[in-house]
């Protein structure tokens, strides 16, 4: 089995986030290599100084992505995966281009449109006042890229959570990492007042419970995104 030697302890804050960015890490540089069996659970809790659920959801993710394999009584598996395949699953370790922008904007329009109209009909009180404390936070933001287009992020993700349809939570969940590069890209080339804008009319319509105006005003931002990331140069 390859040396561990890069891996480091885990900080406090988003714990599972770390440990897959560390196991992701040891793929991707190749320390482990294709066919190279991972430690054991109970190893990478040891090394990495967190708790075996972490791990847990860390290889789950890995899993989901093709990039291991889980054996029956042998243990998990970096599997063999083609450069294309390797690329594309990868996607949020390159640079985020105009086109892939594009297509991320296009998928949201499909998936975040038929989510909201769940959710609609679904989000609960404190759902709707954990989307108030990212709406202020957001309005309140004058010139923190990172953090808006983080809030911005988190506020799709609670409204996918508002569904109550665990299809399209896991899809959000395994888009994440995607959506969080894409969105400062996004953020960093057209602004804040958008955002501010249609979060907050959003917001406004799952408040009132109008399934149809939530419905519109989600496609309207998401369209208008696409429109103006069309009209500027994005690297």
């Amino acid at each position: 089995m390859e040396a561990v030697k890069p891996m480091h302890k885990i900080k406090s804050q988003k714990v599972s986030d770390q440990v897959y960015e560390q196991l992701l890490g040891q793929i991707t540089n190749r320390t482990w290599k294709e066919g190279s069996k991972l430690p054991s659970e109970n190893e990478l809790r040891t090394l990495l100084g967190v708790s075996r659920i972490s791990v847990r959801a860390a290889i789950h993710r890995l899993t989901a992505l093709g990039l291991v394999e889980t054996r029956q009584g042998e243990g998990t598996f970096v599997r063999k995966v083609t450069a294309d395949t390797y690329s594309d699953l990868m996607m949020p370790m390159f640079l985020v281009n105009k086109n892939t922008i594009k297509e991320i904007l296009e998928y949201r329009l499909v998936m975040e449109v038929g989510a909201i109209e769940l959710a609609a009909a679904r989000i609960t009180e404190a759902e709707l006042d954990a989307l108030e404390e990212i709406v202020v936070r957001m309005e309140a933001n004058t010139s923190d890229i990172k953090t808006f287009a983080e809030d911005d992020v988190r506020f799709h993700v609670l409204i996918a959570k508002a569904s109550k349809n665990q299809m399209i939570i896991n899809v959000m969940n395994f888009m994440y990492d995607l959506m969080d590069v894409s969105m400062e890209s996004i953020v960093n080339h057209l602004g804040m007042h958008d955002g501010k804008y249609y979060h907050r009319l959003i917001l406004q319509e799952l408040r009132t419970g109008n399934q149809a105006a939530a419905v519109n005003a989600m496609r309207e931002h998401v369209a208008k995104t696409v429109d103006r990331i069309n009209e500027v140069p994005v690297a």
